[in-house]
């Protein structure tokens, strides 16, 4: 009752990755992190990720994606906010003011205080997690981001299309020309990291054609915060080969 744009689907990209920001200079950058498959962490039905989680990529964190509709892929996670709602009971709130003011309260007391094991607090138990070494500042952020990581990555998918009436096809936000001649054919894209280009292959595996990769050069323009327009991929059928 006190979520405005009532569904994530609606939260600017540009929003999530600010969060993403204050927790990484609070608690240091993860080695992974785990999403379900919808907007804006992921494509739903498509294992190909966001500019988003790309971005993340470039950060050295490895987005992990859950099955559809399996939450018991993330049930530790699950369990936690089934508890967390319990005891913040937002329904009670008079405001959002009360409710950001209740939520941290009762995360720490969870986290900190609350009987895990032995008769210990979950930090007493793990607390090496207050302990993490990849330190994050926004200011250190193009230091730390790498486009070469983030092209290796997405270098393990195979890209499954159907070349459009126009001759086209569209990988992640852009567009090339293979010419009508190949219109209503199955062809596979594949990057080439270390060329920074598509290679574009039939179904039989004869070379079609190059381009150059052109849809990751925004991430190394300065500042590197996303825009909407680069999670409007048309993305089509993914293989992934990991």
């Amino acid at each position: 009752m006190f979520f405005p744009l009532r569904n994530w689907t609606k939260i600017e990209p540009q929003a999530v990755q600010s969060v993403f920001r204050e927790a990484f200079i609070q608690w240091g950058l993860p080695l992974n992190m785990r999403f379900d498959n919808g907007v804006p962490w992921g494509h739903p039905g498509s294992a190909v990720p966001t500019a988003l989680a790309l971005w993340l990529v470039g950060l050295g964190i490895c987005p992990l994606f859950g099955r559809p509709r399996q939450s018991t892929d993330n049930a530790v996670v699950e369990r936690c906010h089934g508890v967390l709602n319990s005891w913040v009971e937002p329904q009670t709130c008079t405001n959002l003011s009360e409710l950001r003011q209740r939520l941290p309260y009762f995360a720490t007391m969870q986290r900190e205080h609350y009987p895990f094991k032995e008769n210990t607090s979950r930090l007493a138990a793990f607390p090496n997690l207050t302990l993490n070494s990849r330190t994050y500042q926004m200011q250190q952020e193009k230091d730390i981001w790498k486009l070469e990581t983030v092209l290796d990555y997405v270098a393990r998918y195979t890209f499954t299309r159907t070349v459009e009436k126009n001759g086209r096809i569209t990988l992640m936000t852009h567009e090339y020309s293979l010419g009508r001649k190949y219109r209503a054919q199955r062809i596979n894209a594949r990057l080439d990291p270390q060329q920074k280009s598509w290679f574009i292959k039939d179904r039989f595996g004869e070379p079609i054609a190059t381009f150059p990769a052109l849809q990751f050069d925004y991430l190394i323009i300065e500042p590197r915060l996303l825009t909407s327009k680069h999670f409007k991929a048309k993305l089509g059928g993914v293989s992934s080969e990991v």
